[in-house]
């Protein structure tokens, strides 16, 4: 049998390497949704998705860098 001290060593080893797997791969997942340079990237799957009206393709962010 395993001692009840032993169980708790584990399961708080397997909680830490469980949290800092969380933090870092939402860090990751932070610092590549800022290097695209989109707000609001797309997800994969949707570039055949219908533009609504009104929208040009060709639009700018012209008033943010003046």
């Amino acid at each position: 049998r395993t001692s009840m001290s032993k169980k708790r060593i584990r399961k708080n080893i397997w909680k830490k390497k469980t949290y800092f797997s969380i933090v870092q791969s939402y860090s990751l997942a932070k610092s590549r949704s800022f290097l695209s340079g989109n707000e609001h990237p797309k997800p994969k799957g949707f570039s055949g998705q219908q533009k609504p009206k009104g929208f040009s393709g060709q639009q700018t962010n012209n008033q943010v860098l003046e």
